[in-house]
């Protein structure tokens, strides 16, 4: 084993998170600049914190922490209240009326018999937490942890934080990114250990499998349908109203809230695009005044090796293998008897929910796209149902009222928000630093010694947008370790006595990239938007990928006609990353990143080569051309007109920015062909509509032969999950259409006009942007 020790990196980025300009005044005040300088915490590991206890203490270590850690011994059972609550006993009358003649009976039979449901539901739903369940198990997951895992790290600063907001007498509601099973516990495990009061954890139905569902509710999981609705086109209202009334009361009875604002885990390493629906019932809760205030808690995992397995039948187009007892039995002796490295947890910055809803009233929402409602139609397929249901369906879009309307993108500002400041906090590990390069700068492989020169490079990179890193040491060692981790299988190497040097090859086969680029997209999310530009770069220039010579082609480009072509592939792709906080436009950070492609010397300003020398060194000279447009005021909107109608040249004739060009293109590269691939493949064979089942069935085996005959730039493009997110885009676009017909989902491409020539057009630009 390498002498390689994750558990001594240092925190290099801001605690506070990703968006500091939404962030309201009063809680920036919570972080102190000593936070910043108290380090990183294995919890795995409590002798140093009984460093300076007795001598019995310090030999049964993890015995005489568990017992200095307090009970909160408050946790009551709320479901009377819930029960009783007018929001229930409404919907408890209604489904009486609707169904009393009909199935149940009449009149109080039947109102006996739905709140008889009502008594199953909450007992199924409930949580049931015990203190001292809690405690014997943190005893137990500090030593059982251990077995697999080599930390679990926190920082320290980012726990006082966190225990401070838990202190001013509000709800706290932790928001983590999924990408375990094991996230369930290890939040409550965290504030375990800094002595914070457990929070109800929402999980799904999935996960009530007998036995572990007992253990779950005792350490605070109440289990909720994945589907809230179980007929389909037909609201539950009742057990919708007993979810919310549930949530509500413990929010008003100050009670802490954990639950997955992706809704399932993700399956690619990217963040998955959050859904509003328990996030609403939050800030419906604040804004009805049953609740004073909440903290909103944004929380990140970096798992080195992924412990939940690696997703490759449902990337394959198969089924997903429904949990089970057993299954779950085999999951945890797999799991025992393997090494999965070090998990690195991340809090950021606690913020006011309230102070947040003042603040969106003044800046509204202006979203990348208008992503369609769950079960919303295009107005072709809305007809269509109608006639296939028998029933006449008005504009509902249009019968939306402002506020409603307001509301649901107040929610969607505070997910993308969330989620958006938990990816940019979440600090890749040794393992995803590794995968990245291999499947962007050496898909063919390279030598050790050049991996190392390209370990430094990214650090450096990602240090310079303020991101932090998992790991510390020789780079030699760290990649030697993530190989360790990654295995033969994903990441294979050999001795080549000429160079005197070890080579590692990426295995890019199916299904083996799929794994491998699930840990590069943990670093991906972090170039997306400058891949972006680049991109746009080439396209805008005429410029070719797979032909990048020095004088050979067209270098100058339109400012105006970059950001055009640019924001054009942020809006295809809006599935795939939340780009930009909430507080930003796509638009404005092209702008600051042009300014940056600049400042690298990938554009410059200078139209007449032939006078280099005569200009300034480049920093000073376009230092000096900001400072003059800063200080002439009153030509403010010329000046804004100029930069926006400036011609810009590609520095193509430098081998670094060649290098670097090359590099950004493979970043959204394979995001971008599964794009290209369902674009495609609805053109030419999406002639009528059809079954979505069979439809993405049918795009992932096209993808897939794409792969078999060697046609993909990218093999992991054919990653189901990456399909689905390219449908998902051009339905949000009103370009495919999709609705319900006789429990089937149907999809066609819309019979609008405009929509095959403008799917044309996306398909010719991602030709392009892959030429």
């Amino acid at each position: 084993m390498p002498s390689f020790q994750p558990e001594h990196f240092m925190t290099t980025r801001p605690l506070m998170g990703a968006c500091c300009a939404c962030m309201p005044q009063s809680q920036r005040e919570l972080m102190s600049p000593g936070l910043r300088e108290m380090g990183v915490r294995n919890i795995l590991d409590v002798r140093t914190e009984m460093a300076n206890a007795g001598y019995l203490s310090r030999w049964f270590a993890d015995e005489a922490y568990a017992l200095r850690r307090p009970l909160f011994n408050r946790y009551p059972d709320l479901s009377m209240v819930v029960l009783t609550s007018p929001r229930v006993l409404k919907a408890v009358q209604q489904t009486s009326n609707h169904l009393g003649s009909e199935i149940l009976g009449e009149g109080h039979q039947a109102k006996q018999q739905i709140e008889k449901s009502c008594l199953v539901t909450i007992h199924k739903m409930k949580a049931s937490i015990s203190s001292v369940f809690i405690k014997l198990t943190a005893w137990f997951l500090t030593k059982f942890l251990a077995k697999f895992l080599r930390s679990v790290q926190v920082c320290r600063g980012q726990m006082m934080m966190v225990k401070q907001a838990s202190e001013k007498g509000v709800p706290m509601v932790y928001l983590p990114l999924h990408r375990s099973h094991l996230d369930y516990i290890l939040v409550t495990l965290i504030l375990w250990h800094y002595d914070i009061k457990a929070p109800y954890v929402a999980a799904g139905d999935n996960m009530d499998i007998p036995v572990f569902n007992s253990l779950m509710r005792a350490l605070g999981g109440f289990f909720i349908r994945r589907r809230l609705d179980t007929k389909v086109g037909q609201k539950d209202v009742l057990y919708r109203a007993i979810l919310h009334q549930y949530m509500t009361t413990l929010l008003h009875h100050g009670e802490s809230l954990e639950f997955f604002v992706e809704g399932g885990r993700t399956r690619t390493g990217k963040a998955v695009i959050p859904k509003g629906g328990l996030l609403s019932v939050v800030v419906e809760a604040c804004n009805e005044g049953e609740m004073c205030d909440a903290y909103i808690v944004p929380v990140t995992f970096s798992y080195e090796k992924l412990i939940d397995g690696y997703y490759y039948r449902e990337q394959m187009g198969m089924r997903k293998v429904r949990e089970s007892f057993w299954g779950a039995v085999k999951g945890i002796f797999r799991v025992f008897f393997s090494s999965y490295g070090s998990v690195r947890v991340d809090f950021a910055q606690p913020f006011s929910l309230r102070e947040f809803i003042q603040h969106n009233k003044g800046n509204p929402y202006h979203c990348v796209t208008s992503p369609a409602t769950p079960g919303s139609t295009s107005p072709v397929s809305a007809d269509r149902a109608a006639m296939e249901s028998g029933t006449s369906y008005p504009n509902f879009s249009l019968a939306l009222s402002e506020e409603s309307e307001n509301t649901r993108l107040l929610v969607k500002a505070l997910a993308d928000h969330t989620v958006y400041t938990s990816d940019q906090c979440t600090a890749p590990m040794a393992t995803h630093l590794v995968a990245f390069l291999l499947l962007t700068k050496y898909r063919q492989g390279t030598y050790l010694r050049e991996l190392t020169k390209a370990v430094h490079w990214l650090v450096r990179e990602l240090q310079a947008q303020h991101k932090d890193v998992g790991f510390c040491g020789q780079p030699e060692d760290v990649i030697l370790y993530a190989q360790t981790l990654l295995g033969d299988t994903l990441v294979s190497k050999k001795w080549y006595e000429e160079n005197n040097d070890l080579k590692l090859y990426p295995n890019l086969s199916l299904p083996f990239v799929f794994e491998l680029s699930y840990y590069s997209n943990l670093v991906t999310t972090h170039f997306a938007l400058e891949s972006a530009l680049a991109i746009a770069v080439l396209l805008a220039g005429n410029l070719s990928v797979h032909n990048l010579q020095p004088g050979s082609q067209q270098r100058e480009v339109s400012r105006e006609r970059l950001l055009e072509v640019a924001e054009e592939l942020c809006l295809v792709i809006h599935n795939e990353y939340i780009f930009v906080p909430p507080c930003q436009t796509v638009n404005a950070a092209l702008h600051d990143m042009v300014e940056a492609f600049i400042s690298k010397e990938i554009l410059s300003t200078e139209t007449d080569s032939n006078n280099d020398s005569l200009l300034f060194a480049g920093k000073d000279r376009r230092w000096s051309d900001r400072l003059a447009l800063c200080m002439d005021v009153d030509d403010e909107e010329v000046s804004e007109s100029f930069t926006h109608q400036q011609t810009l040249q590609v520095n193509v004739d430098r081998a670094d920015v060649r290098e670097r060009l090359l590099f950004l293109v493979t970043v959204l590269g394979p995001a971008l062909e599964s794009h290209l691939v369902v674009a495609k493949y609805s053109l030419t064979e999406l002639l009528s509509e059809q079954p979505e089942e069979d439809f993405l069935m049918n795009v992932g085996e096209s993808a897939r032969q794409r792969v078999d005959e060697g046609l993909a730039h990218y093999s992991e493009s054919s990653a189901m999950m990456n399909l689905k997110s390219a449908v998902k885009s051009f339905q949000d676009l009103e370009i495919l259409y999709s609705y319900r017909k006789a429990n089937i989902n149907m999809i066609g491409l819309s019979e609008q006009f405009d929509a095959r020539t403008t799917l044309d057009h996306y398909l010719t630009l991602l030709q392009s942007a892959l030429s």
